[in-house]
């Protein structure tokens, strides 16, 4: 599964299909992890460490010469009506679009946090 690094042309084109007549809002999130405590990790569909603290998922950057941490961003589209659309709670209209097999697939946020432990692991130093 992947969840990063996704392209913002395929995901509005895949968008656009699964909702035809919604105007459909591209954004990205903090990769947040509720139930996985502070530590090192490897997530499935990312090929380099990821740490986890106050429940963030961070991926090293080298800046300057210097290790930096980054929090990971995740791709997140929202439907909505039109345009002017006012989105006051965001479930049932708020996805995370994701590859898997080859074919990008689309789940809402809140089923996102709820699948994500299971494409974690734990890395015991």
């Amino acid at each position: 599964m992947q969840i990063t690094n996704l392209k913002t042309e395929e995901i509005l084109e895949y968008a656009q299909k699964q909702f035809p007549n919604m105007y459909i809002s591209l954004d990205e999130t903090d990769f947040y992890l509720p139930s996985i405590e502070s530590g090192e990790i490897c997530v499935e569909g990312i090929d380099h460490p990821v740490y986890v603290s106050t429940h963030y998922a961070y991926e090293d950057h080298l800046v300057n010469g210097n290790q930096t941490r980054y929090k990971i961003p995740i791709s997140i589209f929202y439907v909505k009506k039109d345009a002017y659309d006012v989105i006051y709670d965001n479930r049932g209209c708020c996805f995370v679009p994701y590859i898997e097999d080859g074919c990008m697939q689309h789940v809402s946020y809140q089923e996102f946090l709820d699948m994500i432990p299971t494409f974690v692991n734990i890395v015991k130093n």
